[in-house]
């Protein structure tokens, strides 16, 4: 992912995304150890970039709509 594109839509502390996607803040410290997740760090503090918690969630998004139909129902 390029860089730019991914913080074009804004930043969120690490307590922000984790309520974003409905998680612990200790699993989004896991998924950003690992390198899953990317971040920003500005000083001591880590800011994930909204864009990539939409594109995470996109990944592992299951049942919901039919994929050959457009997403309509």
């Amino acid at each position: 992912m390029e860089a730019q594109r991914l913080v074009e839509d804004g930043l969120l502390t690490v307590e922000d995304a984790a309520a974003f996607l409905g998680v612990k803040r200790s699993f989004l410290y896991s998924l950003m150890s690992s390198g899953r997740l990317p971040f920003v760090k500005i000083g001591k503090a880590r800011r994930v970039p909204r864009r990539a918690l939409v594109e995470l969630a996109a990944e592992h998004l299951r049942g919901g709509w039919a994929r050959d139909n457009g997403g309509v129902a």
